[in-house]
């Protein structure tokens, strides 16, 4: 290897270091100036906006001036869907305090773990597809839920990955300190990305094949 490719691959890595440790620490900051629970959901929004940009390529996207703006312009949608989310999660939590106390029926405990397991999978489209399509409440919680369960593979391997970094970064609380929340994001807009792919891919051949058949049929008269 030459020594100014090494230094070159060097010089990147570091590089990526600090972008992640910078939005990270951005992350925790505007989570707090919200109050966390306000906070926390338009961080993550902007966060992925940033890192969205970083995995088209836009390397030099000033970082701050994006998620600012982000955060900002998206406050009050993004905690709308991501407090209505944690609603959600909170009934769901009632409800298994409610079979744990009173017992219920094979069908109510079914159900229950049903909506456990469609509240989570969606939670992995949710928030990227409102960042790259800027949809209304109702359209990005349909979307999400359907997407989600199209690609399921890319769902449950979003969950799994989560979970890995999760149980790998806190196994090293400094590195979780620093990188935790770049690193989850990173990694779910990665993966959500290919099912965004997928799924055009699958909208696009469908457009072809309903372009195509009035042509046949007018060859066919």
């Amino acid at each position: 290897m030459k020594p100014n490719s090494f230094m070159e691959k060097l010089t990147n890595t570091f590089s990526w270091i600090a972008r992640l440790a910078y939005a990270h620490f951005l992350w925790m900051f505007f989570s707090v100036a919200g109050l966390v629970v306000f906070g926390i959901f338009p961080a993550t929004a902007a966060l992925m906006t940033v890192c969205r940009n970083w995995l088209d390529g836009e390397e030099s996207v000033p970082v701050f001036r994006t998620f600012w703006t982000s955060y900002r312009s998206s406050f009050f949608a993004v905690n709308k869907i991501g407090l209505a989310y944690m609603a959600g999660a909170l009934i769901l939590y009632l409800n298994f305090l409610a079979i744990q106390e009173n017992g219920a029926g094979i069908v109510m405990v079914a159900a229950f773990y049903l909506s456990v397991f469609f509240l989570v999978i969606t939670g992995t489209h949710l928030l990227p597809l409102y960042v790259v399509r800027k949809q209304s409440f109702l359209y990005t919680w349909k979307t999400a839920f359907v997407m989600s369960i199209v690609n399921l593979p890319i769902s449950i391997a979003v969950l799994i990955s989560q979970s890995a970094i999760y149980y790998l970064l806190f196994s090293y609380p400094s590195a979780a300190l620093f990188f935790l929340s770049s690193t989850l994001v990173m990694i779910q807009l990665w993966l959500v990305q290919h099912s965004f792919n997928h799924i055009e891919k699958k909208a696009a051949a469908l457009r072809d094949r309903k372009s195509a058949s009035p042509v046949q049929k007018t060859h066919t008269a």
